[in-house]
């Protein structure tokens, strides 16, 4: 095999490899399935013709060939960072966003883990759960009112909440909370338009109670099926409650957590 040719593979390879890597180490901003019809393709596209390119021009261009490879890659890096999907887990913001949750660390709080996970802050997650050691599971409640079309589009109240150390850790501390964890639950009481309610969940078995709710949403698991949501309708008033597990980990977050790991 020539020089020539086996330089043109590694044009390919190095073209190809290096977006690929980089799209499973951030989080993907236009999903799998859409990176695979679009951004996809264009990486093979435009490493293959990087490739051919140097392969048959090598030898006819008045260049070095040392610049000419250069300028190719170049070309390539150039290509492959303008198509790369864009927004906000687009690398560079990634990098900003993790420089602002380590400038943010000290001041962190449990509660903001709750702003960060309605964000998709998985980098302020990450440094949220380095730094308190917090529950996988969160909570979610809404309140809003079933209209004559049965929706319920309107939130009229919502709060969060999440178990630490046999404590109930919230962003609306006006609710009455009782944790019973002898009995394994959590419940606490509201008041809407006069009408006094009290609202029961389980815990640690967040489905404990599924079976006195209108509705439930499950997920298959390893150990099988979780419920992850449970809806209760009183009167017109519609009451939900999701359990969410917020930790998102792909490569850079691991990194991150190293990161942390070492200068916090």
């Amino acid at each position: 095999m020539t020089k020539k040719k086996v330089t043109a593979i590694l044009i390919f390879l190095l073209s190809v490899t290096i977006p690929i890597l980089t799209l499973s180490l951030f989080p993907t901003p236009c999903g799998y399935g859409l990176c695979l019809l679009f951004y996809y393709p264009i990486i093979f596209l435009v490493s293959g013709l990087s490739a051919l390119g140097y392969y048959n021009f090598r030898d006819k261009v008045k260049l070095n060939k040392t610049v000419l490879l250069l300028l190719i890659l170049l070309l390539d890096f150039t290509l492959l960072t303008y198509f790369y999907p864009k927004g906000e887990y687009f690398p560079t913001n990634q990098l900003r966003v993790a420089r602002q949750a380590v400038n943010d660390y000290e001041s962190l709080k449990p509660v903001d883990i709750f702003k960060a996970t309605e964000d998709r802050n998985f980098l302020l997650i990450t440094a949220l759960y380095y730094k308190y050691n917090l529950p996988t599971e969160t909570y979610g409640v809404r309140y809003c009112f079933i209209d004559k079309n049965g929706s319920c589009d309107t939130i009229f109240k919502e709060f969060n909440y999440f178990i630490l150390d046999n404590k109930v850790i919230t962003n609306n501390p006006d609710f009455h909370f009782d944790l019973d964890l002898k009995e394994g639950s959590f419940s606490f009481t509201d008041t809407v338009e006069k009408n006094i309610f009290s609202f029961k969940v389980g815990y640690p078995d967040f489905g404990k109670y599924r079976k006195t709710f209108t509705n439930t949403s499950s997920e298959l698991s390893e150990k099988g099926e979780s419920v992850t949501g449970l809806v209760k309708d009183i009167g017109t008033l519609r009451v939900i409650v999701d359990e969410t597990k917020p930790k998102f980990e792909y490569g850079f977050t691991r990194l991150f957590e190293k990161y942390l790991s070492l200068t916090k």
